[in-house]
């Protein structure tokens, strides 16, 4: 496989799932791809009995600090999420669901599941494994190709 191959099939891939729609998320639901991932973060965090910062939500997202104000806004705007200043250190803002975030993250858990079983059911039972195995392996790829390089400072 070439470079050019594997760029043609990862945006293919991108296109086709509808990951550019930045106001419906390819499940089909009418709400922009990165609350939906947002939401999905808190209430995976809530289910655990954790409760995330802004910087958690920053980091498992993976986008820049006014990026994720923007869009904790958003979320506040829309009565999804509640924010709290931390009582241990003022700097931390500390997220949790609203009722209305929960049942939208509740929601777009079951569309999204249907969205990925019908999928599944479209991949033939004998490569489905190979699938999900190659996925993996791009998505270890992606981890590190973006890490940084170690600084000439930090070998000694």
């Amino acid at each position: 496989m070439t470079t050019r191959e594997l760029r043609s099939e990862v945006r293919a891939f991108v296109r086709g799932f509808g990951l550019l729609d930045e106001e419906r998320t390819p499940c089909g639901v009418r709400v922009a791809p990165r609350e939906a991932h947002a939401l999905a973060v808190l209430a995976e965090a809530e289910q655990a009995g954790a409760q995330l910062s802004q910087s958690d939500l920053r980091r498992a997202l993976g986008i820049d600090k006014s990026n994720v104000t923007r869009l904790i806004q958003r979320l506040r705007d829309d009565g999804r999420v509640e924010q709290d200043v931390s009582e241990e250190d003022g700097r931390v803002r500390h997220l949790r669901l609203t009722a209305a975030g929960r049942r939208m993250a509740g929601h777009l858990e079951e569309q999204s599941l249907l969205r990925f079983q019908s999928i599944l059911d479209a991949i033939p039972c004998a490569e489905r494994a190979a699938v999900v195995r190659a996925l993996h392996v791009l998505n270890c790829a992606l981890r590190r190709a973006t890490e940084e390089p170690p600084h000439a400072s930090d070998a000694t």
